[in-house]
C-alpha cells in the first residue's frame, strides 16, 4: 500500500470512529460536533481519492473508471425529490446529473468516477428516508394547522415543497464543505476537482451528444413549507459512506 493509500485508509477509519461516536453519545451538541467533523473528513476523503487517481494517471497506472448509475423516484413527491437530489449530486463538484421524466416516475442518472457515484447514490438513499421522516413529523405537528382549508392537491404540493427545500439545504451544506476544503488546501485541490469533472463532462458529451434541457417544472409550495424544509435540512445526517437499510426510493407517506 502506498503512502497516499495508507493516509486514505487512516482517514476512513477516523470517519467511522466519529460517526460511531455521534450515534452513541447522549448529548446532542456533542453528537453534532462529531457529525460535522466527520462530514468535513468525508469531503477530504473524496478529494483524496481524486488526487490519488490523478497521481496514478500521471504514473501511467489504471485510472478509476467513469460510470453511470440511475436512481428512480415514484409517488406524489417525486418532482421535489428530483429537483432536490439533482442539486445534491451537483454539489459534489465531480459528478454530472441527468434526468428522464415519465408520467408517474422520474429517473436521475448519476455519472462520475466509480467512488463518487457510489457515494452520491448511497447518500440519496439515506436522504430519501430522512426527508420523509422529517416531513411526516413536520406535517403532524405544524403543516396541518395552516393548511386546513387547502385542497388535497395543495397539501401534496406543500409536503413536496418541504422535501425539495430539505434537499436544497443539504446541497448547500455539501457545496460549502467543498468550498471551505478547497480554500484551506489551495489551488492544487481545485485543479484536481476541475480536472476530474472535465473528464466526466467529456464522457457525458461523448455518450449523449444530443442532450436537451428538461422543461418539466413542479409547482412551488408556500414559504412556510420551504423554510421548514430548509431548517430540517440543516439537521440531516450526511454520513456519505454509511450503509442504510432503506425503503424503496420515492415511496413515502402521504
Amino acid at each position: 500500500m502506498s503512502t497516499s493509500e495508507h493516509k486514505l485508509q487512516r482517514l476512513k477509519e477516523r470517519i467511522t470512529l466519529l460517526l460511531n461516536k455521534a450515534e452513541n453519545t447522549t448529548f446532542p451538541h456533542e453528537a453534532q460536533a462529531f457529525q460535522e467533523h466527520a462530514e468535513r473528513l468525508m469531503v477530504r476523503y473524496g478529494i483524496g481519492r481524486a488526487e490519488l487517481d490523478a497521481q496514478s494517471a500521471k504514473a501511467g497506472k489504471k485510472k478509476e473508471a467513469i460510470l453511470e448509475e440511475h436512481f428512480d423516484m415514484h409517488g406524489v413527491y417525486r418532482l421535489g425529490q428530483r429537483d432536490g437530489l439533482s442539486a445534491v449530486g451537483r454539489a459534489f463538484r465531480t459528478v454530472s446529473m441527468l434526468q428522464t421524466n415519465y408520467s408517474k416516475s422520474c429517473r436521475l442518472y448519476i455519472i462520475g468516477h466509480e467512488s463518487d457515484v457510489a457515494t452520491v447514490k448511497n447518500l440519496f438513499t439515506s436522504l430519501i428516508v430522512q426527508a420523509t421522516a422529517a416531513m411526516t413529523h413536520w406535517w403532524a405537528d405544524e403543516g396541518k394547522l395552516y393548511t386546513q382549508w387547502y385542497s388535497d392537491s395543495e397539501k401534496s404540493i406543500e409536503r413536496r415543497e418541504f422535501q425539495r427545500s430539505f434537499y436544497l439545504q443539504v446541497a448547500s451544506r455539501i457545496a460549502n464543505l467543498y468550498r471551505e476544503e478547497s480554500e484551506s488546501t489551495g489551488n492544487g485541490t481545485e485543479l484536481v476537482l476541475v480536472s476530474r469533472k472535465e473528464q466526466v463532462d467529456d464522457f457525458v458529451s461523448s455518450k449523449y451528444p444530443f442532450l436537451r434541457r428538461s422543461r418539466n417544472r413542479a409547482a412551488s409550495g408556500s414559504a412556510n413549507a420551504s423554510i421548514a424544509g430548509r431548517i430540517a435540512g440543516t439537521k440531516a445526517d450526511l454520513g456519505f459512506g454509511k450503509h442504510v437499510d432503506a425503503a424503496v426510493a420515492g415511496e413515502v407517506a402521504s
